[in-house]
């Protein structure tokens, strides 16, 4: 296996684009391997046939569309919950240099907890946001949003895992920022709805009890 793979922060952040999306990470490392840029070990050097790509990439179609409706994409979280433990566990494990001299047993067990366990963590994150993002009209911009961090995560990990503290970091920068934005602009927004209601009452007062007669 491709030394570059064989670092916790490689597993772990394939682990976690898993759970933003829970295809786009195997089809990542599908293609990757095609392409003779990566080296996967047996058996996850089977992610690389052509049955195994072609079948990732129409369930990566299906997934990338359906998430971009609203209420649809709260079905598709349902169904994509266990494809994303099961994506995390598989890119995890294909990490197999991260534990080294355990038992096959233990490790499968380890790869089922860690890489599983981040996948569902990160999935249900966003399964909980997703629903008050729709009442903004902001789901499909947050579904692009995930779709592109879980692919510059897959990328990165993949290539330059070194990176992924600071894409990570990044990351929470950006989406902080974004937070903080949105916060200031809803207490504005707040404020002038105020004003405008505290100038109602006084012109309303004004007109029925003038001053001068």
């Amino acid at each position: 296996m491709d030394p570059r793979l064989l670092t916790l922060p490689a597993a772990f952040g394939l682990a976690g684009a898993s759970g933003l999306n829970a295809s786009l990470p195997l089809l990542i490392v599908s293609l990757l391997a095609r392409a003779g840029l990566i080296q996967l070990a047996p058996p996850f050097d089977a992610l690389q046939s052509d049955v195994a790509f072609y079948g990732i990439l129409l369930v990566a179609v299906v997934e990338f569309s359906a998430d971009k409706i609203p209420a649809l994409d709260s079905v598709t979280h349902v169904l994509m919950g266990p494809l994303a433990a099961t994506s995390g566990a598989i890119v995890f494990a294909s990490q197999a240099g991260t534990i080294q001299r355990v038992d096959p047993g233990v490790q499968v067990v380890l790869s089922l907890l860690l890489g599983g366990g981040t996948a569902v963590g990160v999935h249900l994150t966003r399964a909980t946001v997703r629903p008050a993002l729709n009442v903004f009209l902001l789901g499909p911009v947050a579904s692009t949003v995930e779709d592109a961090l879980s692919a510059a995560f897959s990328f990165t990990a993949l290539l330059a895992p070194l990176l992924l503290p600071v894409l990570a970091a990044g990351a929470a920068v950006g989406g902080w920022a974004l937070w903080r934005r949105r916060a200031q602009r809803r207490a504005a927004d707040a404020a002038m709805r105020q004003w405008h209601a505290a100038y109602a009452a006084y012109y309303q007062q004004v007109t029925q009890h003038p001053p001068y007669r």
